[in-house]
């Protein structure tokens, strides 16, 4: 297992973190990468220093070929934050993001302020499906996802709307490392934090699409039941992409979240 090494986009000098007491680190979901959070960037920018990292293979991260856990790359997040010389933050992260989200706020408490879980779940399915779809990724390519992706990610009213930014966000699962993928889908696979939710010591909320298929509201309610004093908030009308479908919605829970 390695610890990845992750990319981080901001739109700040990057040696100007050191000292900041207002960073925001942003996780992406899986098969996409920075350009996620561009709608929520107005909203965030107005009061955080914002990094966003990418996964491995994905965006301006480096590939791999190596395995690696779901906390070695909340470490690779931790890295990234040292690289700034950032040492307190708070954090939010979609789908694989949001599985950080946790992996952080239970391995290091000490390093962040405030933790969001968005469109994700202490489990996200069995490692058979993962597997599948690593294996599929590895002898086809991430373009086979496109078309089953679609539906999970967005409502219909959604991708009738909005083709063109839907489109831009499959570019970038198309351009997406396959190897490094696959690796993600097995992290994924392996990922289980159920157990040790009660341990939480790190305020922490909860955000849920009403119709993720993906990631679905009850499995949220079952983070924020087992997470002292988490809070859950559930965005109507929306799926698993909820930070694009109604951004204005996550970004005011996340600031509100952030500034209690």
């Amino acid at each position: 297992m390695t610890v990845p090494r992750l990319a981080g986009t901001t739109e700040l000098d990057p040696t100007s973190f050191g000292g900041r007491d207002n960073v925001l680190i942003l996780g992406p979901s899986l098969g996409t990468a920075a350009p996620l959070w561009d709608d929520a960037l107005p909203a965030l920018s107005a009061n955080y220093a914002l990094v966003r990292w990418d996964l491995p293979g994905h965006g301006k991260s480096e590939p791999t070929n190596e395995p690696f856990t779901m906390a070695e790359l909340a470490q690779g997040v931790i890295d990234l934050a040292d690289a700034f010389g950032i040492e307190t933050f708070d954090y939010a992260g979609v789908s694989i993001g949001g599985a950080v989200a946790l992996q952080l706020a239970l391995d290091f408490p000490d390093r962040v302020k405030h933790s969001a879980v968005v469109c994700s779940a202490a489990k996200l399915g069995e490692m058979a499906h993962w597997q599948e779809r690593a294996d599929n990724v590895r002898a086809q390519g991430t373009a086979i996802l496109v078309d089953s992706q679609r539906p999970r990610w967005f409502t219909d009213a959604y991708v009738a709307a909005n083709s063109a930014k839907v489109d831009a966000l499959f570019d970038l699962l198309r351009g997406a490392d396959p190897e490094s993928y696959a690796r993600a889908c097995e992290a994924i696979g392996a990922f289980d934090v159920r157990d040790r939710l009660p341990s939480v010591d790190v305020p922490l909320l909860v955000i849920s699409g009403e119709l993720d298929p993906a990631a679905t509201p009850e499995q949220g309610a079952f983070i924020a039941e087992q997470v002292p004093g988490a809070r859950l908030v559930v965005v109507p009308g929306v799926a698993h992409m909820a930070v694009v479908e109604d951004h204005a919605a996550v970004t005011s829970s996340l600031r509100e979240f952030f500034t209690a």
